[in-house]
């Protein structure tokens, strides 16, 4: 009976020992882990790629970002742009491009979403200084354009279906006010007297 008691406290002594050392080998795991996490935090890390893509469940490429980014594609066809992209191109279920975010090669900058067959809506920066925002049909016409010309003009033009000009209210470079409406053969319905500019 004596040996028996004198076991069970061996017996928790050992238990105990075991339980302190599992313990001081956890805290010092996770004290070393923690020193290299903040050592890490002090290091600069640039993850450096052409092109990343976001896919959905069917495989499909969602969103790329790239540089440059690939041409538009409508129902499998591909379509050049003017000059290469590097920005991010969203695309619909069926992988057709429907928007993007990019500078072009040329040094253009734009912002566009898509309908099916064509832009839909720009904003746009020209190396040239022009800048815009331009309302596009299905057939790729401009029917509403607000733009700020290289010559520090401003405009706002309502086109017909063939994309000609058939309402414009314009601020010439001196800020006289123009307005011209016209019919669709180009004459001239009603408009005010163009501004003499400074050339």
């Amino acid at each position: 009976m004596t040996q028996n008691l004198l076991r069970i406290p061996a017996n928790l002594n050992l238990k105990r020992l075991g339980l302190i050392c599992f313990l001081v080998v956890a805290l010092a795991f996770l004290g070393l882990v923690s020193l290299r996490k903040v050592g890490a935090a002090g290091e600069e890390k640039t993850l450096r790629l052409r092109s990343l893509e976001i896919v959905d469940a069917a495989g499909v490429a969602r969103m790329r970002l790239g540089a440059p980014v690939p041409d538009p594609a409508t129902d499998g066809k591909s379509s050049p742009r003017r000059s290469p992209m590097a920005g991010i191109q969203l695309n619909d279920a069926k992988g057709n491009e429907i928007g993007g975010l990019g500078m072009l090669d040329d040094g253009s900058t734009i912002l566009c979403f898509d309908s099916h067959t064509a832009e839909a809506t720009c904003m746009y920066v020209l190396p040239s200084g022009e800048r815009g925002f331009s309302v596009t049909d299905d057939h790729g016409k401009d029917r509403a354009l607000l733009k700020l010309d290289a010559d520090k003009s401003v405009s706002v033009s309502l086109n017909d279906e063939q994309g000609k000009p058939r309402a414009v209210i314009r601020l010439t470079k001196v800020g006289a006010p123009e307005i011209r409406l016209t019919a669709s053969d180009g004459k001239m319905l009603w408009g005010t007297p163009q501004s003499a500019e400074p050339k």
